[in-house]
């Protein structure tokens, strides 16, 4: 005979009914969903490619993630869980574009350019490297102007998966554990619109910025030959320049870097669910360390900072997990069916 235990709500839960609930399918096939999962976004990518689109829009990248559910006979279970949290993604996407109005409403010019913060920035970035500037510095080691080695393609996609990659992240989880999904969207949530709030209160200018400003000398845009390398005759006036400043409606919001924090929240939440194996994603975060330096996007100090803000962000959500995860048992079983004594027959 089992034994109950009384949870905070006053709720009776069996021992085991906490696994139960949080995780409804079975565990046992999450080598060959994580097998599938790759093999499927590669192949989407590479079409994705081929085709000439965007793999930066986050819109087209849903629609993949839905088609993989479908394949899986888990479509309507995908658009219960993933319409809020898109919802939410997406309004957090919307009022990003609202701070950079804000901030840039009296114009972006070097003699006029508000609340714009750029000084300090630059000064920071020179301390942090002995009196170089990060991005004119590593370009001048690495970029040879016309000609594109390895590490410039490496650059270009790290960067354009930005959005991408924390979007495939807690498709995999989804397909394992929903309330791991779950806590990571939160996470990456309240991650997202704190920056925001951020932005809007102290807007912070790039290095690409700065250079067109005329207050960073030397600057280049290595990811053009790039991508004219990778697919030629398809992006011939590509950079992540025009991508950058096209796809992202806040030019100034360089400070935290969120380019730094998706992929670090991402390391962090992958080594709480998956151990040791999580630091493998220390290298997509080196990448794009390298990236959004080498291609004149963020500061240093912006990495540093973004790197800070996740682990905070994480820390908040997993002390106020367990609370979340216990409402939702106790609604869960509110709405459960109520099941009717057996009475016992008299022999």
């Amino acid at each position: 005979m089992s034994t109950s235990i009384p949870t905070q709500e006053g709720l009776i839960l069996e021992p085991d009914s906490r696994d139960t609930v949080a995780a409804e399918e079975p565990q046992t096939y999450g080598p060959l969903i994580a097998i599938f999962v790759a093999i499927y976004f590669l192949i989407a990518a590479s079409l994705y490619f081929i085709r000439g689109g965007n793999v930066i829009s986050p819109d087209k990248w849903l629609i993949a993630l839905f088609i993989g559910a479908v394949l899986l006979g888990k479509g309507v279970k995908f658009l219960r869980d993933w319409i809020p949290f898109l919802f939410l993604l997406f309004g957090y996407e919307f009022m990003r574009g609202i701070a950079g109005n804000v901030a840039t409403s009296d114009g972006l010019t070097a003699e006029s350019h508000g609340r714009v913060q750029i000084d300090w920035l630059i000064d920071w970035d020179r301390k942090l490297l002995w009196g170089h500037d990060a991005s004119v510095w590593l370009q001048q080691k690495l970029y040879t102007p016309g000609q594109s080695h390895w590490y410039d393609a490496v650059a270009a996609i790290a960067y354009l998966l930005h959005f991408v990659y924390p979007l495939i992240f807690a498709f995999a989880l989804w397909l394992r554990r929903r309330e791991r999904f779950w806590e990571f969207s939160l996470a990456l949530l309240v991650m997202s619109y704190s920056a925001f709030v951020f932005f809007l209160l102290l807007p912070t200018a790039p290095p690409w910025m700065a250079y067109d400003w005329g207050m960073l000398d030397g600057l280049q845009r290595p990811s053009r030959e790039a991508f004219q390398t990778l697919l030629p005759g398809r992006y011939d006036n590509l950079d992540t320049f025009t991508l950058w400043t096209h796809h992202s409606p806040n030019p100034v919001a360089a400070l935290p870097s969120l380019h730094a924090a998706f992929p670090w929240l991402v390391l962090l939440f992958a080594v709480r669910y998956f151990g040791h194996w999580g630091w493998l994603m220390l290298i997509y975060n080196a990448a794009v360390w390298f990236a959004v330096i080498y291609l004149g996007q963020h500061w240093v100090i912006d990495i540093i900072a973004g790197i800070i803000w996740a682990t905070l962000s994480y820390l908040l959500i997993v002390r106020l997990w367990p609370k979340v995860e216990r409402k939702m048992l106790a609604r869960k079983a509110a709405t459960a069916p109520k099941l009717e004594p057996i009475q016992a027959s008299p022999d």
